[in-house]
């Protein structure tokens, strides 16, 4: 299904400028590193034990954050090992990065997942690149024999709070700046992004979500295709 072009506009009738906000794991990066994290240090079997629960309807998104992560009980070290093991970055993700920073284009990488394991990814990218960018995600930190984990964004105004760090939240607060948002996303943690986003771009459950519910959605499996659309409907951007 194809998205349609918000018509927000800024006051002397100029299409309001851009801003990105875009999934982590799945969509920035081409594999899950939060299942492949919880595969790795649980086992497979308690990770489909806690994932069914979840696909059930037995525990909500942070509960199931808590069983997968809290019991991790690896050092910071392996685990930053870990993240920059499996951070495979989508083709054409540093391209619009990059184009983000060129053109002044707000940049926010927003995740239902933990900084722990998103932090040490992106130090695969360039100090540059880093900077630009906005991360909002949960939040995880080591005690004895696991993990602790807390949810900073949680209160948020607009917060779905299904998943702690709400992307919805990170849309609206852009929006109420002025902007038109490109969402971007693969999965459960996105589908709040679809009734919020300005154009939503959509690959695997979310896409697959989106045409059962007749949700408008771009389909991507590059960021090219992202890049392209933002290079063909730049309106320009506000100094900052």
């Amino acid at each position: 299904m194809t998205a349609e072009l918000s018509g927000r506009v800024v006051g002397n009738g100029v299409p309001s400028p851009w801003a990105v906000v875009c999934d982590f794991d799945g969509t920035a990066i081409m594999g899950d590193i939060a299942d492949a994290l919880a595969v790795r240090y649980l086992g497979p079997a308690q990770f489909e034990s806690v994932n069914a629960q979840f696909k059930r309807g037995d525990i909500t998104f942070r509960e199931l954050l808590h069983k997968l992560f809290e019991p991790i009980a690896a050092t910071p070290l392996e685990i930053r090992a870990s993240a920059q093991e499996l951070a495979e970055f989508r083709p054409g993700f540093v391209r619009l990065v990059e184009l983000s920073r060129e053109r002044n284009i707000p940049f926010t990488l927003a995740s239902g997942g933990l900084d722990i394991y998103i932090t040490p990814a992106l130090e695969l990218l360039s100090k540059d690149q880093r900077e630009w960018m906005t991360v909002r995600a949960n939040h995880a930190t080591h005690r004895d024999g696991g993990l602790e984990l807390s949810f900073p964004y949680a209160d948020r105004p607009g917060n779905c709070g299904a998943c702690g760090s709400c992307k919805r939240a990170a849309i609206a607060e852009l929006q109420s700046d002025g902007y038109r948002v490109v969402a971007i996303g693969d999965g459960h943690a996105d589908r709040c992004m679809a009734d919020a986003a300005d154009v939503l771009f959509a690959r695997a459950r979310l896409r697959e979500w989106c045409d059962e519910e007749h949700k408008p959605y771009i389909a991507f499996e590059t960021f090219d295709v992202v890049v392209d659309f933002l290079e063909s409907n730049f309106a320009g951007a506000r100094s900052q």
